[in-house]
């Protein structure tokens, strides 16, 4: 079980309503918060819309990590499937699958970027649609619409009539996306519902973000936060040190935080590593392994699927291994109960506000900064010290 799955009694009115009274064939662009519930009024919206008459429907999100994430919503707390698995995919495993069932072979892409290579790959197999092999769907529903391309946007409307999209510009870390502004641009008839009621952040932590970036609607994250978690939050700079020094330093607090956050943990709650490059999660994977007190419990959660690297790993999130590894772009629209940000000031300038934002908004309770010189201007403008700091 996961403790990001609200049972329908768990739900507020705002949400209850954008899953059971908006009507069933309309366009919805649904806007929120961190720690809104958008991800899960997207799959039980698309449960619900099952129930109605209407079973052909995709649920789709940006990395794997977060599509294995919202599978776990794909059960009750009994352990009963209540939502097809095999339904929800990510964007890219998708439109992967159309060529294959179109037997096309993809674009030869070696030459370009990602966002140039994803934008070929989803224009390209907009003509499978007008070869009627394979039926539009019912509804497709979609994650982290912020950081949709056009051309991703254009093939969604081209495989379906009904789109209901969730997201929060906030949170757009991909600098070419065209994100919201397409979604509006080219969906017709697009109504935009908001949830403003959230539930994931501390109040430490909503301080932090709402220095950081300014409320679309211009209110404070506290002031519609409804947070029930351990307190108080705590937002903990370590630095300057090196790289080794920093590992080890957050392997202390991740072996104090497996004794300190068990109940929650053995509830489904996680603890994240975010780093900025892929190879720092292997750096990082081996320190922990080579640790007694973090032997088994940490895993690497990788972004991408159909990735040469990948091709032998499992990407579900292995309960016995409570601690995640992953990048900064491979944590967008998933949670921790405490965050710990290695390397946080290499790399700055691939950074926008909309990243730091993303990465203070990951943790419910805890997040632990770490780096080897200064703290970025945008974390340290955006920390506050404890009153009790000398001064």
């Amino acid at each position: 079980m996961s403790l990001w799955w609200a049972s329908k009694d768990q739900l507020d009115n705002d949400q209850m309503r954008l899953i059971e009274r908006l009507p069933l064939r309309d366009n919805h662009l649904v806007l929120g918060p961190p720690g809104s519930g958008k991800t899960n009024v997207l799959l039980r919206r698309a449960q619900y819309v099952r129930s109605q008459g209407m079973p052909n429907v995709l649920v789709l999100s940006f990395t794997r990590a977060l599509t294995e994430f919202v599978k776990t919503g794909c059960y009750d707390a009994q352990g009963r499937e209540i939502f097809p698995r095999n339904l929800v995919s990510t964007i890219e495993g998708w439109i992967r699958f159309l060529y294959k069932e179109h037997k096309t072979r993809l674009p030869e892409t070696d030459h370009l970027k990602l966002p140039q290579r994803k934008a070929l790959i989803a224009s390209s197999a907009l003509e499978f649609v007008h070869q009627n092999k394979l039926p539009r769907f019912e509804a497709i529903f979609v994650d982290e619409a912020q950081d949709l391309l056009a051309e991703e946007v254009e093939l969604l409307r081209a495989w379906s009539s009904t789109l209901f999209l969730v997201g929060d510009n906030r949170q757009k870390i991909w600098t070419n996306a065209a994100g919201l502004d397409a979604v509006r641009d080219q969906v017709n008839d697009l109504k935009e519902e908001r949830l403003t009621t959230h539930y994931r952040l501390a109040e430490e932590l909503c301080e932090m973000a709402d220095r950081i970036q300014t409320a679309e609607n211009g209110q404070p994250l506290m002031t519609n936060s409804q947070y029930r978690g351990p307190k108080p939050g705590k937002i903990k700079p370590n630095g300057p040190m090196g790289r080794t020094a920093q590992i080890a330093k957050a392997a202390d607090r991740l072996y104090d935080q497996l004794r300190v956050y068990e109940d929650l943990i053995r509830q489904g709650d996680r603890l994240g590593v975010i780093v900025q490059r892929t190879e720092d999660r292997v750096l990082v994977k081996k320190a922990f392994d080579a640790d007694e007190r973090l032997v088994g419990k940490a895993q690497i959660i990788r972004a991408r699927s159909g990735a040469d690297e990948d091709r032998d790993h499992d990407p579900a999130f292995d309960p016995s291994c409570p601690i995640s590894i992953l990048t900064e772009k491979g944590s967008k629209g998933l949670e921790f109960r405490a965050a710990h940000w290695l390397f946080c000031d290499e790399d700055q300038q691939y950074r926008t506000a909309e990243t730091y934002y993303t990465m203070v908004t990951r943790p419910k309770t805890r997040l632990d900064l770490y780096f080897a010189s200064d703290l970025p201007m945008t974390l340290a403008k955006a920390y506050s010290p404890p009153a009790e700091m000398d001064w």
